[in-house]
């Protein structure tokens, strides 16, 4: 969501140089956001060059006027608005119920998971039941090991 404010007004439009002079009705600086609207203007840029006196300035202060390279043809009567952002705010309510089930929903997986592992386990053991498959303990390997070398 963007908020826009008036901060100045253009007063005069150099067509060969593409430079308007804005005088500032609130205090503005260079690198911000502005909104250029007007009866035929509408655009948006960024204040990338800013002179008082031919000379480069970073900020302008109320009541001052500046030179102002723009991109496009503007007028004069022009209103030039600064384009600020606004972060909107969950309320802590919402954050708070969010935490909450998320919270509810990891217990809800892991229990879920648990079940699973049991249901696999209680499937593999009716099929191993069933085949009766020769699988020796690691501890009668280590004896059988044991008799060997006893022999050699």
């Amino acid at each position: 969501m963007e908020k826009e404010t008036l901060i100045g007004e253009i007063t005069h439009y150099f067509t060969a140089i593409g430079v308007a002079i804005v005088k500032a009705k609130k205090n503005f600086k260079k690198g911000v956001r502005i909104h250029i609207k007007g009866a035929t203007t509408d655009f948006y840029q960024d204040i990338y060059s800013m002179q008082l006196n031919h000379k480069d300035v970073s900020k302008a202060s109320k009541g001052q006027q500046v030179g102002m390279k723009v991109d496009q043809r503007v007028r004069e009567g022009d209103k030039i608005y600064l384009v600020e952002k606004i972060k909107e705010r969950k309320s802590k309510k919402v954050a708070k119920t969010s935490k909450a089930k998320k919270v509810k929903k990891t217990k809800k997986t892991k229990e879920t998971k648990k079940k699973g592992k049991e249901t696999k386990k209680k499937v593999k053991g009716a099929k191993k039941k069933g085949k009766k498959s020769p699988k020796k303990s690691p501890k009668k390997k280590t004896k059988k090991s044991k008799k060997v070398s006893k022999k050699k």
